[in-house]
């Protein structure tokens, strides 16, 4: 599940019991107003949308459209505050709980700019981010500059050290600021898994809900996160209302 990872300005998580209206199953999932027509309450995301969010829905809530003294009152607990970072696993597809996909480089390169293997799929990552976990670049970390598919990923910022064959890296399609541009590869969006409750850090760069990558935390295949906040938060004052 995601979690939360502090705020920008500090201080105590502000909490609010919000109606649903559509089941919660998950806590740790960004809670949106899309995908209950008519709308009566807040619901889960898709893997791609989220809007005009309230927050992150730390429990889970239960929407009933039945009459009946055995129903609980549909709500939800929503960390609400626009300034809320989420702190969310980076999983290596749509399914939960997925490692990361492990790069070997093959080919060495004595200028440390590319890093050579097929694993790197044909998802376009530009802007996002490749680090090394093994070899003479450990912990070293650099904004992916170019993808070939299926081949290769280049950085402009060189890592620090030659590229030996079978150094081993790991990539994801966000990075801090991102490109720099009105696209927000990188760094403006985040697609959600499968149950909303974790990153699928598979996909191409730019692609999915409407998020800031505020940190990355990278680490292994199945311990690295991305801390997000609501690019679209209900209580921003820009939003799609």
């Amino acid at each position: 599940m995601a979690s939360v990872g502090g705020h920008l300005g500090g201080g105590a998580s502000i909490l609010k019991r919000y109606k649903v209206g559509v089941t919660f199953a998950n806590a740790g999932i960004v809670a949106a107003t899309e995908g209950d027509t008519p709308l009566n309450g807040f619901a889960p995301p898709s893997t791609t949308v989220a809007t005009d969010s309230p927050g992150l829905a730390i429990d889970t809530g239960t929407y009933s459209a039945t009459q009946g003294a055995t129903h609980a009152e549909g709500l939800v607990t929503v960390e609400a505050r626009p300034d809320l970072i989420i702190r969310a696993l980076m999983s290596g597809g749509a399914a939960e709980g997925t490692a990361l996909t492990l790069l070997s480089n093959t080919l060495a390169s004595t200028d440390g700019l590319l890093v050579t293997d097929a694993d790197v799929g044909t998802a376009d990552m530009v802007s996002g981010t490749i680090w090394c976990i093994s070899g003479a670049n450990v912990s070293q970390a650099r904004k992916i500059t170019a993808h070939s598919s299926a081949t290769s990923m280049t950085v402009t910022v060189a890592f620090l050290n030659d590229i030996a064959v079978g150094d081993q890296f790991l990539w994801c399609p966000y990075s801090v600021g991102g490109d720099g541009t009105a696209t927000t590869d990188g760094g403006g969006n985040v697609q959600f898994t499968t149950l909303f409750t974790q990153a699928d850090g598979a996909i191409a760069s730019g692609t999915g809900a409407s998020e800031v990558v505020y940190w990355l935390e990278l680490n292994g295949r199945s311990d690295s996160y991305v801390q997000f906040l609501n690019g679209d938060h209900l209580f921003s004052g820009v939003n799609t209302v």
